[in-house]
């Protein structure tokens, strides 16, 4: 049944009559709310025992780690006093025998890329660039081009001012 068929058995003969409701929500203040009081000191103290576990569990597993470090550095100074065929392949990777060198220091040169910002420049920006490098620099330049990008231009470019071509 409609609302207007409801409203016609009434007697009511207006079809749609509209009404207003009004309603008012007081809200309490919180001043009138009352709240059960809680004792958390039992939750703060099982708080407290979880936090102090966790910090004496990492305190003992830093203890742990520091002695088994120092057991395991005397157990590579033991290992490399009387070296197995594996211990003196890997020592010889870090530490090179000096059996038949030279007393002194190792002396490596290390080349480097005479052009700023190479890896971003086009091989246009190269090309201009090129002719104002040295025999020395331009195969350095190359030797770098060769592993990197390997810019076939580029190449040709140096190859040709190198005169190997």
């Amino acid at each position: 049944m409609s609302t207007e068929e409801l409203a016609m058995e009434h007697g009511n003969a207006t079809p749609r009559e509209k009404r207003v409701v009004e309603a008012e929500i007081k809200m309490p203040r919180l001043e009138d709310l009352k709240m059960p009081k809680i004792d958390i000191e039992p939750v703060r103290s099982a708080a407290e025992q979880v936090l102090l576990t966790g910090i004496g569990v990492g305190v003992l597993a830093a203890r742990g780690l520091r002695a088994a470090v120092r057991a395991a550095y005397a157990a590579g100074q033991d290992a490399a006093r009387d070296p197995g065929p594996l211990t003196k392949a890997l020592l010889d990777l870090v530490k090179p025998s000096t059996e038949g060198a030279e007393e002194g220091p190792i002396r490596r040169q290390v080349p480097v890329l005479p052009i700023d910002n190479y890896d971003t420049l086009s091989v246009d920006e190269i090309t201009v660039r090129l002719p104002d490098l040295t025999d020395e620099q331009l195969r350095v330049v190359r030797a770098y081009e060769e592993n990197h990008q390997a810019r076939p231009e580029v190449l040709a470019a140096i190859d040709r001012r190198l005169g190997t071509v």
